[in-house]
């Protein structure tokens, strides 16, 4: 899954790119949206909350998750006036909006405007629906940590509502809070000094985990590299299995965590393998040193 700062960009880029230009024609190819065209349709936006992004067309709005691959492209001329070539296969298409130049009040095209088009490629979801539904696909999240709704003290208590669970798989649900993924669960919880096993109510202090992640997300959000260390060596524990950790040189460890535990040990009597279909394993990593390991 994406992390929150990259579908804020992506949705920055589209705000951008689209905000006041008129639609020229869409292409849905998702099986519900097929048959639907926006065009004549004025954009009115775009937006992110937590890792969902939508973009405003009229009175409908479109909706799209990433999931994996996902990703949207903005494509303007070329030199010759001509469509800017796809960097991507035509086949990866799930969505194609065609806008107009932008005009000025009396209806000519602005100086320096001229026709683009926003293509999303391997999106995991797509949906074409009245503005006024979009909370359906949203109404499940917590605080958005890039959002205008991002509450810290109610992703903590949201977070402590299952106090036996552990922290890496809690920070994880979006339910929680909305936007971390598993890049910024492991810088958090090495930055706080807490192993992702610990149990939520063992840890000592939940809002500085909360807090810490916040900023780095937010430090994060308008740069191109992702950075929570130095530039040069961007990333205290995040990919970086065997190697030696930056502050104590103990080896990195890398496993799959899921609120059933690792790939490597049994929690209780479950071992991962048996973890039900709902309860995803996603990569973990932390200094097996530098991370202390609460548990009650």
């Amino acid at each position: 899954m994406p992390e929150g700062d990259t579908v804020w960009r992506q949705a920055r880029n589209l705000h951008r790119a689209l905000t006041g230009r008129t639609v020229h024609h869409t292409s849905f190819r998702f099986p519900d949206s097929a048959e639907i065209d926006l065009a004549g349709e004025t954009i009115h936006g775009a937006f992110a909350r937590g890792k969902h992004l939508f973009i405003r067309i009229g009175s409908m709005s479109v909706h799209s998750h990433l999931k994996m691959e996902g990703i949207w492209h903005v494509y303007g001329t070329d030199g010759t006036g001509k469509p800017a070539r796809w960097k991507r296969r035509t086949t990866e298409a799930r969505a194609v909006i065609k806008a107009n130049a932008r005009l000025d009040s009396s209806g000519v095209v602005r100086d320096g405007s001229s026709p683009v088009e926003a293509v999303g490629f391997n999106l995991g979801m797509l949906d074409v629906v009245p503005t006024e539904h979009e909370e359906r696909f949203v109404s499940h999240l917590g605080p958005d940590i890039l959002g205008a709704d991002w509450n810290l003290a109610q992703a903590v208590e949201n977070i402590r509502k299952r106090p036996e669970r552990m922290i890496g798989p809690a920070l994880l649900d979006q339910k929680n809070l909305a936007g971390i993924g598993t890049i910024y669960r492991a810088e958090t919880l090495f930055l706080a000094g807490v192993d992702p096993r610990s149990t939520a109510a063992a840890v000592p202090d939940l809002p500085r985990v909360v807090e810490i992640a916040s900023l780095l997300l937010n430090a994060n959000r308008a740069r191109p590299l992702r950075v929570t260390r130095t530039v040069a060596e961007p990333l205290w524990v995040y990919g970086r299995r065997r190697q030696n950790c930056y502050r104590c040189t103990s080896p990195i460890v890398r496993e799959e965590l899921s609120d059933q535990g690792t790939d490597g040990e049994r929690f209780g009597i479950t071992p991962h393998r048996l973890a039900q279909e709902n309860d995803i394993a996603r990569l973990s990593y932390r200094c097996p040193t530098c991370q202390v390991l609460f548990r009650e």
